[in-house]
């Protein structure tokens, strides 16, 4: 497929090129370009420059050059196309049709999306115009003026918004068009399809306002929420609450959080610890989870803490089976019973949502506790149906790979069940399997030490950036504090150990340090790695990563959440 040149240079304009290499290789700034070992062939002296201002990279050592599209297709093995689209995604752009739009029909949605807009601006202002219940609703609930800008919340009176656009030049058939006001069929009377709601613009992934959700302000009113019709702007199935904002929040190394409405999007993101989207009042969609994959590898689904929320985090789970793919999966935020996520930032704080997000579940524990919550398995034949269920599950996985790996996780945890019948007989079983197949609170010393040795040295980065980017840990929430620990160093240079805590507070990790992280592990590391000089971390750290390297593999346990620790000598 041809793409329109001004369609490419708009793509280039819009691309950090260090920012996509930045990804796969440590990028050091020096004047105008960015330096960094050569990803394409091994190298102890950097020689790899990046030129954002040209959008161009190249290797003095083994001459290899290109821009973003020629990095992903040989990095990441995409085809063309798949690396444009994931450049244009990632700068808010629509990849031009293989086929002409209809003219006509191009003007047409331009006009909705321009009337849409203007009503959003009408709204604002009206949600600023004396005392409204809408704004005293938003004090109420402790949305700051800031939220409330950026989210372009508002106020629907009961009447003049047709008159307001018109006034703008628009025809009252074109308002008509978008769904903001209607003809009534009992006497063709038109009418506004908001009134006396909070109005909550929602948007495309690029920001424009595309429908409208919209809260009683009355007790007595019905619906509480009500959306926008579907048009051919609007597609409830292939839209998330938040998404523009959250891809933004994305780039800047904050994790992805599924709840569950507006409130609780707009509470997540007031508190910096996350980027946060929803969907529509419908349940998580295919296409919704492929939404958030382009922006997230793991997002993490935390919606209300009651039946109806586990029951809607374990349908996503089911529904994203045919999707799965390695690298690609969803983790659960587990909120107490009766609490959402606003409930907790308020009356916790945001630390309480923040160490909420460090301790997610996998996938695999979601779906297997979510499933095992619907029987008995005291009883041989609730077991039974329960192994035929979750075997049944695998069978949908499309990736092979992925078949292959979670179908030899799911048996298992069949045959550590059987084995625990053998052992403790029938009472309880099903408590005593729970508690018993979480991992170890020791699991993962040794990466611990490893990234505890990090924060007391960051300066150690320099010589064992390499090595640590390649490591994987098994223990989730220190693979989390890898990656973000790596983006950190990657993104600041020379950061002594006080700056390193500073910006993992900002991602927040508040208050960490390697004391902190290796705290309830004293009898076994023999040392404090804040007291050790500069050489002496150097040699502790080489041979705990050379250690932790060479850990023989698991052929029975490939879940990440379930391979056993091997003790950490100090």
């Amino acid at each position: 497929m041809s793409l329109p040149s001004h369609f490419m240079d708009e793509l280039r304009r819009r691309t950090s090129l260090s920012q996509v290499i930045g990804r796969h290789v440590k990028l050091t700034k020096k004047g105008d370009r960015h330096t960094g070992l050569c990803p394409f062939h091994g190298e102890k002296t950097p020689s790899f420059h990046v030129r954002d201002g040209d959008g161009y990279y190249h290797c003095f050592g083994c001459g290899v050059s290109g821009d973003a599209i020629s990095f992903l297709r040989e990095k990441e093995g995409l085809g063309f196309m798949d690396a444009v689209r994931q450049l244009a995604d990632a700068a808010g752009m629509d990849v031009p049709q293989s086929k002409p739009q209809d003219p006509e029909v191009a003007a047409k949605r331009n006009k909705s999306l321009v009337i849409m807009d203007e009503a959003a601006r009408q709204y604002q202002s009206a949600l600023m115009e004396g005392n409204n219940p809408a704004l005293a609703y938003l004090k109420k609930r402790g949305i700051d003026q800031s939220a409330i800008e950026t989210f372009r919340l508002g106020f629907a009176p009961r009447s003049g918004l047709q008159e307001t656009l018109m006034k703008f030049g628009h025809q009252p058939d074109e308002i008509i068009e978008t769904g903001l006001v209607r003809i009534s069929d009992r006497d063709q009377s038109r009418y506004q399809m908001f009134r006396h709601r909070l109005m909550f613009p929602i948007t495309d992934n690029r920001g424009q306002v595309i429908a409208f959700g919209a809260r009683a302000l009355d007790d007595d009113q019905q619906p509480k929420y009500l959306n926008s019709a579907e048009s051919p702007t609007f597609q409830k199935k292939h839209t998330l609450y938040g998404m523009a904002l959250a891809r933004v929040a994305v780039r800047q190394g904050l994790p992805l959080v599924v709840a569950e409405g507006y409130m609780d999007v707009i509470a997540i993101h007031q508190s910096g610890t996350a980027a946060a989207v929803a969907p529509l009042g419908t349940a998580l969609t295919e296409e919704q989870i492929k939404l958030l994959w382009r922006i997230d590898d793991q997002p993490i689904l935390c919606f209300d803490g009651d039946r109806a929320g586990k029951a809607a985090a374990l349908k996503a789970l089911i529904r994203s089976l045919p999707l799965l793919e390695p690298g690609k999966t969803l983790r659960l935020a587990l909120l107490p019973v009766g609490v959402d996520p606003d409930d907790l930032i308020k009356t916790q704080g945001r630390d309480a949502f923040a160490q909420l997000l460090r301790e997610t579940i996998s996938w695999m524990d979601g779906l297997w506790e979510g499933t095992a919550e619907q029987y008995n398995l005291d009883e041989p034949d609730q077991r039974a149906a329960f192994w035929q269920d979750i075997r049944g599950y695998v069978r949908e996985i499309s990736n092979g790979q992925m078949r292959a790996s979670i179908g030899d996780e799911v048996e298992r945890r069949i045959n550590a069940m059987r084995q625990m019948v053998r052992d403790l007989g029938q009472g309880n079983l099903a408590i005593r399997y729970k508690r018993s197949n979480r991992p170890s609170p020791m699991a993962g010393s040794r990466q611990r030490l490893i990234l505890a040795l990090i924060l007391e040295h960051p300066q150690l980065m320099d010589d064992f950036y390499e090595q640590l980017s390649v490591l994987q840990f098994q223990d989730e929430k220190m693979e989390k504090l890898r990656q973000t620990v790596i983006n950190v160093i990657s993104s600041h240079s020379d950061l002594d150990d006080d700056g390193l805590r500073h910006h993992l507070n900002e991602y927040g990790y508040t208050g960490i340090t390697g004391s902190a992280l290796l705290k309830g592990m004293e009898s076994r590391i023999r040392f404090d790695p804040s007291s050790l000089n500069i050489d002496e971390a150097r040699t502790r750290l080489s041979e705990v990563i050379r250690l932790e390297a060479a850990k023989p593999k698991s052929k029975t346990s490939r879940s990440p959440m379930r391979r056993s620790q091997p003790d950490m000598t100090g």
